[in-house]
């Protein structure tokens, strides 16, 4: 073969290999947006109905539109698609409090969606680390709200106001654009509603004479409204699971009770068939060749429990010690309460551990077993009193549990068709071993998941 044919064929199987895989890619899709979100709703059907997990999560604005009335006009708009959601939001929680309860609210969950507002951590960049983390740990698609119109007194402070929510609500848009969320200008749509209908904000937010941020009934149906808007908007492509590049189905043919396959991700669902079968299956989990209760990363905090007479969490955040995690109900009891200097006094029990230690909340604590570690800024107790004005009772308890998704055996009962065998901080390539212990009922496919953004990126 002479040197012009030979560069001739080396040109075809170039061209052939460098279309091959621009078709493999361009089959892949990492949606952007709410595209996906948006894709499930339009193409349910009664034929091929859908399901859809929706997470508020903010502060009082998100809180008080009360989300259960949305999501039941959402369903009269879509009634082929089943629609869970979580509401999560803290009143009082602006974005530097909400990126350390983040870790025990967000980080362990999946819904389809995370609808988010709060107001601060704007000029200090927090809230781009929040939906940071959220892109990096989780597959959830993110719609973010900027800010309405507030009424404040005098005018001049209403002015500054103004134009510092100005300011925020476009960096929120440029957050949104930086890390392919979606956005929603409910400024721009409340500006054009006051104008419409020649009315001031104070018609809007708080009892109309007092100056308030808090939308009132009308302000709360117009932010629901303006939300609905944009779940009702036709989607640029209908939504296809298997060209999701963060959803990877790996389906199951093996009828034996040995099922060996790999997947790629930091959280893995597993799918039943449905059969008439009423006895529970009963599954052995490996995860590369391990019990996944040796595993430190796959366990988590909940949200300690609430303040004195209070909506807010007493602790904002407690983390894990070095120290192999196990599911374990916590309490931490506070004495020698000092409202003078504003400290006090707490011991940790572990309903596995018992007694682990005392602290001081003017010091960082580690617990004595080394499973628990607390920050000595993040107790939320002295704030809380400034806000309701009443005291913290001595022996007051604070509780909160550590958890996992991933069970060494798992109990799948006869109702339920799916569960989730896989929750890990970490992303990565992993083996997966099942092997069925009891039951007949067959395993038919699982779903393997990725954070629409690895940390390298």
């Amino acid at each position: 073969m002479g040197f012009k044919q030979l560069t001739f064929c080396f040109s075809i199987v170039f061209f052939v290999a460098f279309y091959s895989y621009g078709f493999q890619k361009e089959n892949e899709i990492r949606y952007k947006g709410i595209e996906r979100t948006l894709g499930i709703l339009h193409s349910s059907s009664k034929e091929n109905p859908k399901e859809l997990s929706v997470l508020f999560y903010g502060q009082s604005i998100i809180g008080g539109m009360k989300p259960a009335i949305l999501i039941d006009s959402l369903e009269k708009t879509y009634p082929y698609t089943t629609i869970n959601f979580k509401q999560k939001a803290i009143g009082g929680f602006t974005v530097p409090l909400l990126i350390k309860t983040a870790e025990h609210d967000l980080f362990h969950e999946n819904p389809d969606l995370i609808i988010f507002h709060a107001y601060e951590g704007i000029k200090d960049g927090l809230l781009d680390s929040l939906v940071r983390r959220i892109r990096e740990k989780m597959t959830s698609e993110i719609l973010l709200l900027n800010h309405h119109y507030v009424w404040s007194t005098p005018r001049s402070h209403l002015k500054f106001v103004n134009e510092s929510h100005d300011q925020d609500s476009k960096e929120i848009e440029k957050i949104a654009e930086k890390y392919q969320c979606g956005f929603l200008d409910v400024r721009r749509y409340w500006r054009a509603y006051l104008k419409h209908n020649n009315i001031k904000a104070n018609k809007l937010v708080g009892n109309t004479v007092k100056p308030d941020v808090h939308p009132n009934a009308k302000g709360n149906k117009l932010l629901r409204q303006i939300i609905l808007s944009k779940l009702r908007s036709k989607p640029k492509s209908i939504y296809n699971q298997e060209n999701d590049e963060l959803r990877t189905d790996i389906l199951i043919d093996d009828e034996s009770k040995q099922i060996k396959t790999e997947f790629v991700g930091n959280r893995l669902e597993l799918f039943m068939d449905e059969q008439e079968e009423k006895t529970p299956i009963v599954v052995e989990v490996l995860i590369d060749k391990k019990k996944p209760s040796t595993f430190r990363e796959f366990y988590y905090v909940t949200r300690p429990s609430k303040g004195f007479k209070s909506h807010m969490p007493a602790i904002k955040r407690v983390s894990l010690g070095p120290t192999l995690p196990r599911e374990e109900d916590w309490t931490i009891t506070i004495t020698d309460i000092d409202r003078v200097n504003k400290t006090f006094i707490y011991s940790l029990y572990g309903s596995l551990t018992g007694f682990d230690g005392s602290g001081h909340s003017d010091l960082n604590f580690v617990s004595n077993s080394n499973r628990i570690h607390i920050e000595k800024g993040d107790f939320h107790i002295f704030n809380i009193e400034d806000i309701i004005k009443k005291h913290t009772p001595q022996n007051f308890k604070i509780k909160f549990s550590v958890k996992t998704h991933t069970k060494d055996t798992i109990v799948i009962p006869h109702y339920k068709s799916k569960c989730v065998l896989y929750q890990s901080r970490l992303v990565g390539n992993h083996q997966l071993e099942l092997n069925i212990l009891k039951g007949d009922r067959k395993i038919k496919k699982l779903i393997a998941f990725k954070p629409f953004l690895s940390n390298n990126e």
